[in-house]
């Protein structure tokens, strides 16, 4: 048994400490503000995550996870690893902002009188764990103290919707160290979860600190080539999802973030991207690829509005156009960057009416939008609703839905903004089916103007209209 301290009760902190407390360490997590510490000392876990509330629950059960408030409660448990894992949020600049990070430093230093290993786990650029070490260095020095310590980077590689699975069985476990007391330290306490040693990889300091960064981005960037290959694909008259079949069959290449749509969206992507191109700019060596990959992926967005708005020939006041799906992905209630942020607000500067569904991400929704839109108690009240439907998510209980229940759309039309529904029976339904690399010049013929009618037939209302 290890004795942990973590500090910050988000996404990554909670997971971090309700994961390491399941593995008989006792774990202290610092969350300093007063809201969420009330809410984690009850065991209710501030955001949706699969599974995590179980483990909390547990912890606090077991009393291997404990709550304070403040750092210097904590550090007089006098825990063996120190985890930072505070915010680092976006600036206007797309720099990270380490106000949080260098904060906690300080308040270590300011508390510590034994050896700890301080481990960084917030994303942050590289060069952060060597101030972070200068940081406490200074606080120790104005004490008057020569205490010994380790600062190590250890990214996180946590999928929003699957985090408690990633922390068990890890694909990799990276820290980044300077001694070899720090990298016994972490190896012994990680070991419970590698079943292979080669999981477990050591490196340098900044080599850590970029490999977050590299693999967040070479995900984004696999994203945004689809995305914009899928652009060319309507053009020509290929199907996007027939060539992500040919690719992903190759096996240097690989199936897995191949899937054509409206972009990426979530707490990571969007920030890491903006924030490996500041660090170009300060390196004076300009990441020109991920430049690209940021800039299709916001002109995604308007892209798949510019399709709504072709089909109604550039008029779509007093149109209700039903969402299914707010979170930037299925099984998490995280709506920050989201796509349909941006959509829903376009739609409605162009005059549309929007009613939305989410089993997750409503009340987030609502915070931004107020009264601005109509909120569905579930999917169907969208279809019996809406004139239109656009599918921003990917949960399975969208997929459930039988195709021939979507003629209960006043116009009859799907705008499938993530490629996930079956065009063919959508279609052989009666109902026009519009996605991104989609449109077979085949399936697709002009009559006047810019929409696009797709050929079909029609079948009856096969579900009774529920209340709204």
């Amino acid at each position: 048994m290890k004795k942990l301290m973590v500090i910050g009760g988000g996404y990554v902190g909670l997971v971090t400490a309700a994961c390491f407390s399941r593995k008989d360490n006792q774990v202290i997590l610092v969350e300093n503000n007063p809201e969420k510490f009330e809410l984690l000392k009850q065991g209710k876990v501030p955001f949706y995550e699969p599974g995590l509330d179980a483990l909390v629950y547990e912890g606090i059960q077991k009393e291997s996870l404990v709550f304070v408030d403040n750092i210097a409660q904590a550090m007089e448990h006098k825990p063996e690893i120190i985890f930072s894992c505070v915010g680092t949020p976006s600036q206007s600049d797309g720099a990270a902002d380490l106000t949080y990070v260098f904060s906690a430093a300080k308040e270590i230093g300011k508390h510590l009188d034994f050896y700890a290993v301080v481990v960084n786990k917030s994303t942050a650029p590289v060069g952060t764990v060597r101030k972070i070490k200068e940081v406490i260095a200074a606080e120790l020095e104005k004490r008057g103290s020569s205490q010994a310590f380790d600062v190590a980077s250890n990214p996180e590689f946590l999928r929003e919707g699957s985090a408690v699975n990633d922390f068990f069985i890890p694909d990799r476990v990276i820290v980044g160290v300077e001694s070899d007391q720090a990298l016994q330290t972490l190896w012994m306490l990680y070991k419970p979860f590698c079943q292979e040693h080669d999981q477990f990889i050591d490196m340098a300091v900044e080599s850590a600190e970029l490999t977050k960064y590299a693999s967040n981005a070479m995900l984004a960037l696999r994203i945004s080539f689809m995305n914009q290959l899928a652009l060319l694909a309507d053009k020509t008259g290929a199907d996007i999802q027939a060539v992500e079949t040919g690719m992903g069959s190759d096996k240097r290449i690989g199936k897995q973030f191949l899937r054509a749509g409206i972009g990426y969206g979530g707490s990571c992507f969007p920030k890491d991207v903006k924030a490996l191109i500041h660090m170009g700019k300060e390196n004076n060596q300009p990441m020109t690829l991920m430049q690209e990959a940021d800039c299709a992926n916001e002109l995604q967005r308007n892209i798949f509005v510019e399709k709504i708005l072709a089909y109604y020939a550039n008029d779509i006041k007093g149109k209700r156009i039903g969402i299914w799906g707010l979170t930037f992905k299925p099984h998490t209630d995280d709506i920050r960057c989201a796509p349909a942020i941006d959509i829903i607000r376009k739609l409605l500067d162009l005059g549309a009416e929007i009613i939305v569904y989410d089993p997750a991400g409503m009340r987030h929704i609502e915070n931004i939008f107020g009264k601005q839109l109509t909120y569905a108690t579930n999917a169907l009240q969208v279809l019996v609703y809406a004139h239109s439907l656009a599918l921003l998510t990917e949960w399975e209980e969208f997929l459930a839905f039988n195709e021939t229940e979507f003629v209960m759309l006043k116009d009859r039309v799907i705008f499938d903004g993530r490629n996930c529904l079956d065009a063919d029976r959508v279609r052989k339904a009666g109902v026009t089916y519009l996605a991104l690399g989609r449109q077979m010049l085949t399936d697709v013929s002009k009559d006047g103007g810019d929409r696009l009618h797709i050929q079909t037939d029609t079948v009856s209302n096969t579900r009774s209209e529920a209340s709204l």
